[in-house]
């Protein structure tokens, strides 16, 4: 009598389909195991199965922390590194973070604080010195927070290794390296209304008289565009302030006075943060008290680094409260028109341009009636600047009165629209062109 025996074995055929998974099998999973036979005799095939072993996973410890980064930073200042520590093992796990730092630059108060969001920045001003317990899989977000020495010296580095070491087994850790080079500081300079080497302002330290001048009446508010421009190495973050006390001691502002500040796209901001070699536009909103005399006023705009109190400028600008019965307000913008055809490629601005000998500018003048009576006989009147001459290809307009200018451009130095009135909160406009001598 033959007989034929088959034995198959449960367990490679688990490990075969297991296999295809890259995720760790989790700790405490148990592995049952069982093998049958078959085989035939006289009375037919029989099968019979062994005993079941069981197998329990075991838990192993495994993390992976993201690469370091290297930033720059100007002596004094601080600097931010970004990190995620991820649980590649098959447990919950906990990892204590440490840190060690060498090199000619020395970081001080290095602390870790919670990222949970991830966008680089700390979420609360509480340390931490531990992830807490991470479920397999799960990341902790995190940033390293360090201080440059003051002065220390540019163009030496510092390394960082940032350490993050398993609580179930202390023996498994990884590491991350932040490198840290000292560069040239942020140096702040305020300019008004424009920015660059012309603009007014140009240059540090308070100004001895006023940049710009603005007329308002008691309780209504004016305002003033300032540039704050980073002309150094470095980019920082800078908190605003106004006060009419230049040294900006004692209390800011005159009783119901208010100077609110807004960026670019009109929103209320405290502080800008301003790229190395770039700048930033912020417009001051100024509002005298209810009931200030009529006067001038002197005022101070202050952007002074978050970082490093030394890194600041203050530009002079100054109020001038009227009677309310007539206030006259008058705003110049210009536009590149550079075919000369009267109609400018951009927008009307208050902003620097650049334009080639040869092209035209176009400059708009707009008279506004900010008082409470009727005002009359306004006349506009505009220079012709130097090195140009005025543009009769698209003559001198005004929407109220008359355009007063010789017709032979070579002629011409003044540019008037006269002979006009204004109601309350009425305006008049006056365009005209000039060309930049070739």
């Amino acid at each position: 009598m033959k007989t034929r025996l088959t034995l198959v074995a449960a367990a490679s055929l688990l490990a075969a389909a297991n296999g295809a998974s890259a995720a760790p099998t989790a700790a405490g999973t148990l592995i049952t195991n069982q093998a049958s036979a078959t085989y035939t005799d006289s009375t037919g095939t029989k099968t019979v199965q062994s005993n079941v072993v069981t197998t329990t996973v075991q838990q192993v410890a495994s993390l992976n922390i993201n690469n370091g980064t290297a930033k720059s930073g100007a002596a004094g200042t601080q600097v931010v590194f970004a990190h995620s520590v991820t649980n590649t093992g098959n447990g919950p796990d906990t990892f204590a973070l440490t840190q060690t730092n060498s090199g000619a630059l020395a970081l001080t108060g290095v602390v870790f604080y919670l990222d949970a969001d991830g966008n680089g920045a700390a979420d609360n001003a509480t340390p931490v010195t531990t992830t807490g317990q991470l479920a397999p899989g799960a990341t902790y977000r995190f940033v390293a927070v360090a201080t440059l020495a003051a002065g220390a010296t540019t163009g030496a580095t510092n390394t960082m290794q940032v350490k993050a070491t398993s609580g179930f087994n202390g023996s498994v850790s990884a590491t991350s390296t932040d490198t840290t080079t000292v560069g040239a500081g942020a140096i702040m300079d305020i300019t008004a209304n424009a920015y660059g080497p012309t603009a007014p302002g140009n240059g540090q330290g308070p100004e001895a008289t006023a940049m710009e001048t603005k007329l308002t009446t008691a309780g209504a508010m004016t305002s003033f565009v300032i540039y704050l421009n980073n002309t150094g190495g470095s980019p920082d973050t800078f908190t605003l302030a106004a006060s009419t006390d230049v040294n900006f001691g004692g209390a800011p502002l005159p009783a119901g006075w208010t100077v609110v500040f807004k960026d670019a796209n009109g929103q209320v901001i405290t502080n800008a943060t301003v790229a190395a070699g770039a700048n930033v536009k912020v417009t001051a909103e100024v509002t005298p008290a209810a009931g200030t005399a009529p006067g001038t006023t002197d005022i101070w705009f202050r952007a002074q680094s978050t970082t490093n109190g030394a890194i600041s400028d203050r530009i002079h600008e100054a109020v001038t409260v009227v009677a309310g019965e007539s206030l006259l307000e008058l705003v110049k913008t210009q536009a590149l028109d550079a075919d000369c055809n009267g109609t400018p490629e951009g927008e009307f601005t208050k902003d620097q341009i650049t334009a080639a000998p040869g092209a035209c500018i176009r400059y708009q003048i707009v008279a506004t009636n900010k008082g409470l009576t009727t005002i009359n006989a306004v006349v506009i009147t505009d220079n012709v600047p130097a090195n140009t001459t005025y543009h009769t290809g698209a003559a001198a307009q005004t929407l109220l009165g008359s355009i007063l200018a010789p017709v032979t451009a070579g002629l011409v130095s003044t540019v008037s629209a006269t002979g006009f009135n204004l109601a309350p909160n009425e305006s008049n406009t006056l365009n005209f062109g000039v060309k930049i001598n070739p």
